[in-house]
């Protein structure tokens, strides 16, 4: 982990319509949902930043981009990009995706449980990071009080 300040851009997601559940072709409802949440890239970024071919040939769809987001993970700790520009491309193929249903609500066995729609945002993140060691004796004697 890198010590410093970085700047960098990542989506935020938050839910605006679903299905009666177990109806996913029911009637989509509006769903009063007002907060932004950091979209997770265990659900997201396989969309975000898709990946292509099988077996020794798989490979991520477009290089430069995950590199980017590769870097910005070793830097943050976080998911995003240095770049607005991959960015945006990132954004674009989420939003389309979710309105395909992409996103819906679906059983470990794969069955269509909910219609579930998004809506997507970029957002300019600045973290910066410290790194400082603690002596074991400052440990111990911490521990000590408590």
């Amino acid at each position: 982990m890198q010590e410093g300040e970085f700047t960098y851009y990542t989506l935020q997601h938050r839910r605006t319509h679903k299905s009666p559940w177990l109806d996913p072709e029911g009637p989509l409802e509006p769903v009063d949902d007002q907060e932004w949440s950091f979209s997770s890239w265990d659900v997201f970024g396989g969309t975000a930043e898709p990946w292509a071919g099988s077996g020794n040939n798989y490979k991520p769809k477009h290089k430069k981009a995950h590199d980017e987001t590769h870097s910005v993970w070793a830097c943050t700790g976080r998911h995003g990009w240095w770049s607005l520009n991959y960015a945006v491309k990132g954004l674009k193929r989420v939003r389309k995706a979710q309105a395909k249903g992409k996103f819906d609500s679906r059983d470990g066995y794969g069955h269509h449980e909910q219609a579930v729609r998004y809506e997507f945002r970029l957002v300019k993140v600045t973290v910066s990071k410290k790194v400082e060691e603690v002596s074991l004796e400052d440990a111990f004697a911490q521990l000590e009080k408590v």
